[in-house]
């Protein structure tokens, strides 16, 4: 039964990734079979029937929560096996079931409440702070994509550091902004804090504060200016002069887009400016969203619950339609892949000191994170900086 069971998950994946230049082995009790033609590079080995199964199924959703759990291990090129995805016959394979789909529906029509946001940030950010600092650069400790002078060298990406490029990213922003003493700034979504940091410090800005959901952020930011907050307390009432925010885009859900471009319409004076720093998928033909894909619903499950990704289109439309006017759009590609990359590489490194701060469920989901995002979102996706007034 065994021998079948793995003969068919192995003819199922070859079925699903036809052109794969490099091998994938499936294991199960002993015995494996290739995926793929070329060097290996990694191997899916299922402890449990129930792992095999669900390859055998081509539901591959299902497999990694088997490898989540510790029924399955990816071991070898965890780069090799998450770079498949471009070799999948066709998009709509890279889709969840039905079922998958449905939990999402909720989120995608009605706006998460405030209560249920802050559990889904805290759920991540407040993991311990020593893990999350492991993989982020020291200088700035940011959580968001950096910006490199040579987005495009991937392979060994050790031609800059990671702070370099994560100092340069603040800079370009706060300069875009044309930060003054006499502004009342503010950061949503602030991280731990380097942008106010930068802001009180080198701009003599005396009137700064940061918004975030984490309570690690604001105990051991770079400023004493950072407030636990939501971004809806604060009344709009049109009293900031400048405003940046910076990734958080990207953890609201597909309905709350459009309230939260109106609030930040709000809180800015007429004159203001406003820097958004996203990251953006391309326009999909075949419908391919967070909610629905494979990895999308991954991250959903398990890294970044209630996040969405729009196309730069839809930003810019809702955008306009709220009465920003647009003064700077930029399209970065390579940037987050790369900045993925150097996390990655700290992650890994970091390992032996901060494995006993977490659990083996959430080290396994942060291998797939951190090299998924950076195949499948990195290459495809840029980062979207966007410089607007009212």
């Amino acid at each position: 039964m065994s021998t079948r069971l793995l003969d068919k998950a192995a003819a199922e994946m070859n079925w699903m990734f036809p052109a794969m230049p490099w091998v994938i082995r499936i294991s199960y009790g002993g015995q494996s079979r290739p995926v793929g033609a070329g060097p290996e590079r990694a191997e899916m080995l299922c402890k449990t029937e129930a792992a095999l199964a669900a390859v055998a199924r081509k539901d591959l959703s299902e497999f990694l929560d088997h490898y989540v759990v510790g029924d399955a291990d990816i071991n070898g090129d965890m780069y090799g096996f998450v770079g498949a995805r471009a070799h999948v016959r066709s998009d709509s394979l890279w889709r969840v079931g039905l079922r998958q789909r449905l939990r999402y529906a909720w989120i995608s029509l009605f706006p998460s409440p405030v209560r249920r946001k802050l559990l889904a940030v805290s759920s991540h950010y407040d993991l311990p702070n020593e893990f999350i600092l492991s993989y982020l650069d020291t200088s700035t400790k940011a959580y968001s994509c950096a910006i490199w002078k040579d987005p495009d060298h991937l392979g060994e990406p050790c031609d800059e550091t990671l702070e370099d490029a994560q100092v340069r990213k603040h800079r370009i922003a706060a300069e875009a902004l044309e930060l003054q003493p006499s502004d009342r700034f503010l950061d949503i979504g602030c991280g731990y804090g380097y942008m106010v940091h930068l802001a009180e410090t080198e701009f003599g800005c005396k009137n700064a504060l940061g918004i975030t959901l984490s309570k690690n952020q604001v105990d051991t930011g770079f400023s004493k200016s950072l407030k636990m907050l939501h971004y809806l307390d604060l009344p709009p009432d049109g009293s900031f002069d400048k405003i940046y925010t910076c990734g958080m885009i990207s953890h609201l859900d597909k309905s709350e887009i459009v309230r939260y471009y109106r609030h930040v319409y709000g809180l800015l004076k007429p004159g203001g400016r406003v820097w958004f720093h996203m990251i953006s998928p391309p326009a999909s033909p075949a419908g391919i969203t967070n909610y629905n894909t494979l990895s999308g619903t991954f991250s959903q499950k398990y890294v970044f619950p209630d996040h969405y990704q729009f196309p730069v289109s839809k930003h810019i439309r809702i955008l306009e339609e709220t009465g920003f006017k647009i003064r700077q759009v930029h399209f970065r590609y390579g940037h987050y892949a790369k900045t993925l990359r150097h996390w990655y590489r700290r992650f890994v490194d970091n390992l032996p000191r901060t494995r006993p701060l977490i659990t083996p469920p959430i080290e396994r989901a942060w291998h797939l994170f951190l090299t998924y995002a950076s195949i499948i979102d990195g290459p495809g996706a840029y980062v979207k900086q966007v410089l607007c007034t009212k």
